[in-house]
């Protein structure tokens, strides 16, 4: 009885083996799955810091710098943005979720749309042939070069004409690559921000890009819809066409320029409240890296929307009118790590003569030193 268990006991050894081999291969391959899936995701983190000092010996009531799409808060240590970034890209399939506090998006938000202020994306897509993709979600709106978050700029602060862009849209985007040169596509959906807000009409983006040379790139995005409230008797239908050119013609060197033109039908002020009103603004910019840790980059800026049918009314010479704005900025930045900055810019904005809307309404202009920092990685 010993020796016929022992026999079977023997006999079984090969096939406790392979279940065994089996049983790894298994284990094996549910890993090579799992690591093949993560492999394809990407997590990143995003904070920077900064600090605003006003130059002009006056005291000022309000905390606030007019028309901030970041950096808003005068004369404390703020943190401008702390965000966490998710990402998944595949072959077929891609996606983003990007997620933001701090006083940048809270400013950005208007009060009945504060649960979008922490998001920054929220998207996926998929491929439908080579080079042509749908994307769904919370997506970046093509308009305009600058971002509100700094680590993207070569200037923290972001321009006056850049506050009053359109916003990010919740919708649908199609977009294709038609060659190394050229890229474009168009997006439906609503736009969220400040100056816009948001309502029950959908608008359209189209946009365009067209490199043809590697140091030359010429961008154009548009944004077009109807503004007016979902019950309004009369249409507001806007246009907004969005110019942007950077230029590297030499090496440690990078010019940008960006014009803005939005006409709004329905917008003119009284008497004649029907006509079209029209709005333009945008920058020059100049920058020079010395090496991969310093650069230098100036800036001059304009706005011009007389008709305030983007800005607030104002009184200048006795009349009515909307904001119109200049200004110069300069920073240097040293990098002391690829992934983190430290900034120091200076500042300054002008009004129209009368308008005085810096400094809680004291003074047309306004001087400030801004010092930012941050890291993403």
């Amino acid at each position: 009885m010993k020796a016929r268990f022992i026999f079977l006991f023997l006999g079984m050894l090969p096939m406790m083996a392979f279940s065994q081999t089996k049983a790894d291969s298994l284990t094996d391959e549910l890993r090579s799955k799992i690591l093949n899936t993560f492999k394809h995701f990407s997590i990143g983190f995003y904070v920077d810091a900064y600090y605003n000092i006003t130059l002009d010996a006056i005291k000022d009531t309000s905390n606030l710098i007019p028309f901030s799409a970041n950096c808003p808060v005068q004369n404390m240590i703020r943190i401008n943005h702390a965000a966490i970034e998710i990402g998944y890209n595949d072959d077929k399939v891609r996606g983003k979720l990007a997620l933001q506090w701090g006083d940048a998006p809270n400013l950005l938000a208007t009060s009945d749309e504060q649960f979008i202020r922490n998001i920054r994306q929220a998207n996926f897509g998929f491929r439908i042939v080579k080079d042509l993709w749908i994307d769904f979600g919370y997506l970046l709106n093509p308009v305009g070069y600058e971002s509100s978050w700094a680590v993207i700029n070569q200037i923290s602060t972001v321009t006056v004409g850049g506050y009053f862009e359109p916003g990010n849209v919740l919708g649908a985007k199609l977009s294709y690559q038609f060659s190394k040169k050229v890229s474009a596509g168009i997006m439906v959906g609503n736009s969220y921000s400040l100056a816009y807000g948001r309502n029950t009409h959908w608008a359209l983006m189209m946009f365009l890009e067209y490199r043809p040379w590697s140091f030359l790139t010429i961008d154009y995005n548009n944004f077009m819809g109807n503004q007016a409230l979902k019950d309004a008797d009369i249409d507001n239908n806007i246009l907004y066409n969005n110019l942007i050119i950077t230029c590297k013609p030499a090496k440690g060197v990078l010019l940008v320029g960006q014009f803005d033109l939005a006409a709004q039908t329905n917008s003119g002020l009284l008497p004649d409240t029907t006509k079209t009103a029209l709005m333009c603004s945008g920058f020059i910019q100049a920058g020079y890296s010395f090496n991969s840790h310093f650069s230098l980059t100036a800036r001059y800026e304009f706005f011009t929307d007389p008709d305030a049918f983007l800005s607030s009314l104002y009184k200048y010479d006795g009349k009515l009118t909307g904001l119109m704005t200049n200004g110069f900025t300069a920073a240097f930045e040293y990098k002391p790590v690829q992934f983190g900055y430290i900034r120091l810019a200076y500042r300054f904005l002008h009004s129209n003569p009368g308008n005085n809307i810096y400094y809680s309404g004291q003074l047309d202009h306004i001087n400030i030193l801004t010092f930012t920092t941050g890291i993403r990685f």
